[in-house]
């Protein structure tokens, strides 16, 4: 008996609840239009309107950006760590000091610099005794070959001659001799042996002035080619010898000149006049660096930055979608974020063409814009953050009506819903250009005084829209 009570008080309240749904939709319907199906509806009395009017049309890109200085000159250290963790700092100036080029900044340990450039310059005085020693060996090298050609060969040929001028002298005697030999011998005053002893000395000279003449020859046809050969090869040894100690010179010399570049670098005194900042990182994964005395510094290592406070800009960070909006040349207004009710005024420098590397997977892609101030003002200082708006375009005289009163039906019709004088609503497609997230330009189709509705997304579904001709 319990069990059929239940069921018919299940069916009841389902048909109460069926009822309560159908007399919402009713009032909801209600109360956005009536006469459903047509183009034209009745508008209901909590619908919000907007005025369409005529005006100037600005748009503008907001971004945030850090404040710095247009000329910041960044001082790094010189010095070569040569194996070492680096070098450390003695002596530092205080952040914040106000300086003028020349001014002292930084003193780095140069000592172990100067005593291994004491130990060049005994290594550069013994290369300069290398060539010293080499060039006296060329010269006397040289004037072997000029004591040869110029002296000890027309000696040497002057002897050669005197022999053979003896050896003739002795060949013309042995040869008279013989003859007197020979007369004797036929007459029977001199007997055979003395006549052949006498031949023998006279074959035997004539063979000492044949020998003599091809000495002289021999040494002026072959021995003269060789000895001066020997002489310039000794000349081109002494001269390459010359050159190697002349290298090793040079070498030394360029080493020495790196070692007291270096310890002149070990001094660092400011490049121009600004305000002195420490390198500071403390975003570094594996260790912060900080700049402070008895720090290892590196070579190349960030040591100082000089920013110039009379140059000063803001590097802002663009998103892709409106990087494109953004040129040279454009108007900017700059609020600091200690004073964001002032305005201060400054102008596109510089658009960067690449974006820059993403911070983490899927941050959105970022564009480098630097913004020059052009307006002195005491609100800008170095490390400060603000809010830059750059205007990328102004229209005077134009229609405009709010974004959120544009439906887009299809790929590229818009329509706004109009409110007539008869409090009837109806759509109407209209041409727009462009937008600054909060106004569209419309080009065509609306005219100012007109009203139209601002949540127009809520009546999109209850009104039948023409086909877009």
């Amino acid at each position: 008996m319990n069990a059929p009570m239940n069921q018919r008080t299940g069916i009841v309240k389902l048909i109460l609840l069926v009822a309560l749904l159908l007399c919402s939709t009713v009032a909801v319907g209600s109360l956005l239009m009536r006469n459903y199906g047509d183009n034209q509806a009745t508008v209901g009395a909590d619908a919000i309107t907007f005025t369409a009017f005529t005006g100037e049309f600005i748009s503008s890109v907001n971004e945030v950006g850090e404040i710095e200085s247009s000329s910041n000159v960044e001082i790094r250290s010189r010095v070569k760590s040569r194996g070492r963790e680096g070098v450390a700092i003695l002596e530092l100036i205080p952040e914040g000091t106000i300086v003028e080029q020349g001014d002292f900044l930084c003193q780095l340990d140069d000592s172990l610099l100067r005593e291994e450039l004491t130990e060049r310059k005994i290594v550069v005085a013994k290369d300069k005794s290398d060539v010293l020693k080499a060039q006296s060996q060329l010269e006397a090298a040289k004037g072997k070959l000029r004591e040869f050609e110029n002296g000890n060969y027309h000696q040497e040929i002057a002897k050669f001659n005197a022999a053979i001028n003896i050896a003739k002298e002795n060949q013309k005697r042995a040869a008279d001799s013989l003859q007197h030999s020979l007369l004797l011998n036929r007459k029977g005053y001199l007997t055979n042996t003395r006549k052949d002893a006498d031949e023998f000395a006279a074959a035997t000279a004539k063979e000492e002035l044949q020998l003599a003449q091809e000495d002289l020859r021999i040494y002026r046809e072959f021995s003269r080619d060789r000895i001066v050969a020997e002489l310039n090869s000794e000349i081109k040894q002494q001269t390459a010898q010359l050159e190697a100690s002349q290298y090793r010179l040079d070498l030394s010399k360029q080493r020495e000149t790196e070692y007291n570049r270096q310890v002149e670098s070990c001094r660092i005194t400011a490049p121009q006049a600004g305000t002195v900042v420490y390198a500071n990182d403390s975003d570094r994964r594996d260790s912060s660096i900080v700049i402070e005395e008895g720090a290892s510094i590196r070579d190349g290592q960030e040591i100082f930055y000089l920013p110039d406070p009379s140059k000063m800009q803001v590097n802002a960070k663009v998103n892709d979608s409106k990087i494109n909006k953004v040129k040279v040349g454009q108007r900017v207004e700059v609020r600091v974020d200690t004073s964001p009710e002032t305005p201060v005024a400054g102008v596109v420098r510089r658009v960067s063409s690449f974006p820059l590397p993403r911070r983490y997977y899927q941050a959105p892609i970022e564009y480098e814009v630097f913004v020059d101030i052009t307006e002195t003002s005491p609100l800008i200082r170095g490390g400060l953050r603000g809010k830059v708006e750059i205007f990328v375009e102004r229209q005077e005289n134009v229609v405009m009506a709010p974004v959120s009163s544009l439906l887009l039906k299809g790929k590229e019709t818009y329509f706004v819903i109009v409110k007539t004088s008869a409090g009837t609503i109806e759509p109407r497609i209209v041409s727009i250009g462009s937008n600054n997230d909060k106004f569209a330009v419309i080009t065509k189709g609306l005219s100012a005084g007109e009203e139209i509705l601002v949540d127009a997304d809520n009546y999109g579904d209850a009104i039948d829209f023409p086909i877009a001709p």
